[in-house]
């Protein structure tokens, strides 16, 4: 309380002295030059530090022999913050100067900690253990079970996809767990959920929140392919630092990019960069060139001159990595006198494999199979008259020698609609139509084998109303879907025997996702495309319908990846061949599971049938207990009693009038024989 007895008067505080230093720093590792030098390299120091932030005045001490004049080595640097003094510390500790000085920089609150470390060795005392959760938890499901996220209104859920329970419930659930889309990694460790503040990294059984990583306005999100890295960029503030990357495992900043180009008002090309199969390198398409960058660096590649600069190609317009190995595939169009190219090039020695040079190019589009093996590149080319396209495909065999190429030609009136690969196959499928018409077919081809191979026609499925093909993801099975507008035919193929094995239909179908293991598939009707018939069915690998579910305002149903099998490509191949014999261990496991359900629900019955008798008796007892007040209510007349009633039939009889009226008449005239 103030001196003259006002309660409301505050007494002046004392001003508080900071002692902690926690904005200066020790900068190690400093030439040690003479008087006449010490002008220039405290100029230095500054120049190099005030990159941080702002130092304050008389805020460098560089402290000096006092015999001889020469610096020791060493400055104290004082900053405006503690916040810019980190910095420092993270941006200068380590670099260096020239070859012999390289700057160790600790905070000066530092000396102190070190300073208190004991002379005498001290046994360190080992933590206890506390077992981590387990990532992959999942893939232990002992029926094998997959997994799916679906997301609604503001729910999300996890569910096992199991068709053969009753009443199934979500493995997990939370309202607004997203404000946007979620996503799974590409080997389904994470699930990636958008707030305004950034993202979550969600993982293990108990969905505990793995990494946090701040980034406001996030709008796109992708992964690498190996989950170490996590790109996003935000259509929010400066686009000079609006792409980053992200460490997965620390959730730490790695680098940013340039996003969209300044005054560029265009949605984000997406994905930015394109990853190679094993992480170790990602690369971005610019002007003349791609950039391709070392995911250990953040840096770009080494050329033969040992610098480090882009890859030149000229008026490259796309490309892609091969997805099992650092080779990637690129395209340019015809410029002046030269002609369109692809080109195969191996990275990061920049050799190239292949390339093939092409004449009157309208438009090329390229796509792997899953396992590298081929690369097709379908180009529609121009007539002479420039009034029609004719469309090619150019079918490169990667594993080869030399890279040979087959072309498959396609006359003038055939349209390409779609075209896919099979997954762990030799065949690919495409849908296309004849002479402009409605109708639409399609053909099965095989590229014979993976080396040598011949490309060759296996059928022609025609009269196939679809736009869309669908392989499942263990072969064998295309579904063919049309997706325009609010048809949503579905047909199951089966390859192997080129016939139908199903044929169903989902009206406003927008979504179709097989589940990893190929076993099921899900199709859905998501708000963002339709706001009427939203949910999602799951049908069997043949067509038969096991779950059928409408939600309003749902967006998402995504399975949950699996990673890539530890099995080589040939243990595959002889598990497919040997199918039935390992087949008939889970058939049984199946047919015991259905026993154990029906008699689950024969017990349900049981028990409600006996409940139901219980309830008759205890009916039966209350219904005599109350004959007394009945009789005596009724004057003395026993109504329980059958034979003292009287049944009456009392039949009406209805006449109903008609009227008759005769028509017309005709004559017949019979001739002679």
């Amino acid at each position: 309380m103030a001196e003259n007895g006002d309660p409301d008067a505050l007494e002046e505080e004392e001003p508080q002295v900071d002692t902690s230093f926690s904005h200066a720093i020790i900068v190690d590792g400093l030439p040690k030059v003479p008087p006449e030098k010490h002008e220039k390299l405290n100029n230095v120091i500054r120049k190099f530090f005030s990159q941080v932030g702002k130092i304050l005045e008389n805020g460098l001490d560089h402290p000096k022999d006092p015999e001889t004049g020469m610096s020791l080595g060493f400055a104290f640097i004082e900053f405006s913050s503690a916040d810019e003094a980190n910095a420092a510390v993270a941006k200068a500790n380590g670099y260096r100067l020239d070859k012999s000085h390289m700057f160790v920089v600790n905070l000066f609150t530092d000396f102190a900690k070190y300073a208190s470390i004991p002379d005498e060795e001290v046994e360190a005392q080992p933590e206890p253990y506390v077992p981590k959760e387990n990532l992959k938890s999942w893939l232990l499901d002992p029926t094998a079970r997959d997994q799916f996220v679906v997301r609604y209104n503001e729910e999300c859920e996890i569910w096992w996809n199991d068709p053969t329970r009753p009443d199934p419930v979500p493995e997990h659930s939370r309202r607004g767990w997203s404000e946007n889309y979620v996503a799974w990694s590409p080997r389904g460790t994470y699930l990636a959920t958008f707030h305004n503040q950034g993202i979550m990294l969600w993982a293990g059984a108990s969905w505990k929140r793995m990494q946090r990583l701040s980034v406001r306005g996030v709008k796109l999100l992708d992964f690498s392919p190996c989950e170490r890295f996590v790109v996003t960029w935000t259509p929010e503030g400066d686009q000079k630092e609006a792409l980053v990357v992200w460490s997965t495992a620390t959730g730490a900043k790695l680098r940013a990019f340039q996003g969209t180009k300044d005054g560029d008002s265009t949605e984000m090309a997406w994905p930015a960069f394109r990853w190679s199969h094993d992480d170790e390198f990602f690369a971005r398409l610019g002007e003349d060139c791609i950039y391709v960058y070392e995911s250990c660096s953040m840096k770009l590649i080494k050329d033969k001159q040992d610098k480090r600069s882009s890859v030149k190609a000229d008026g490259v317009r796309h490309f892609l990595w091969s997805p099992t190995d650092n080779v990637v595939s690129l395209w340019a169009p015809e410029h002046m006198n030269q002609p369109a190219k692809v080109v195969l090039m191996e990275l990061p020695s920049r050799s190239e494999l292949r390339q093939k040079n092409l004449f009157s190019v309208a438009d090329l589009r390229m796509t792997w199979h899953e396992q590298g093996h081929f690369l097709c590149v379908k180009v529609d080319k121009h007539s002479k008259s420039k009034k029609t396209l004719n469309s090619a495909f150019e079918l490169f065999r990667l594993r080869d020698k030399g890279v040979p190429i087959e072309v498959q030609e396609f006359s003038k009136d055939t349209t390409i609609l779609a075209f896919a690969w099979e997954p762990k196959g030799l065949r690919f499928a495409v849908v296309h139509a004849d002479g402009g018409s409605n109708r639409t077919d399609v053909s099965i081809h095989t590229m014979g084998s993976k080396h040598n191979g011949r490309v060759s026609l296996l059928k022609t499925c025609e009269k196939k109303v679809c736009n869309g093909l669908f392989w499942s993801p263990a072969g064998g099975i295309l579904l063919l879907a049309n997706l325009k507008g609010t048809a949503g035919q579905l047909e199951w193929l089966d390859v192997n025997v080129m016939q139908t094995i199903g044929e169903a239909e989902h009206f406003m179908c927008s979504d179709i996702e097989w589940d990893p293991t190929g076993r099921f598939v899900a199709t859905s009707v998501s708000h963002w495309r339709h706001q009427m018939e939203n949910g999602y069915n799951l049908w069997t690998s043949h067509g038969r319908q096991c779950g059928h579910v409408k939600q309003d305002k749902f967006y998402q149903l995504l399975w949950r990846p699996r990673p890539p099998s530890l099995l080589t490509e040939t243990k595959e191949k002889e598990v497919r061949r040997n199918l039935r014999d390992y087949s008939k261990k889970y058939e049984e496991d199946d047919l015991k599971a259905k026993r154990s359900l029906q008699g689950d629900m024969l017990k349900q019955r049981k028990e409600k049938h006996e409940a139901f008798e219980a309830f008759l008796s205890e009916t039966r007892a209350l219904y005599a207990q109350q004959r007394a007040a009945r009789v005596e209510l009724r004057g003395g007349l026993e109504s329980d009693n059958e034979s003292a009633y009287t049944l009456i039939e009392d039949v009406d009889e209805v006449e109903l009038s008609y009227k008759e009226e005769i028509i017309g008449r005709v004559s017949v005239e019979i001739g002679d024989d």
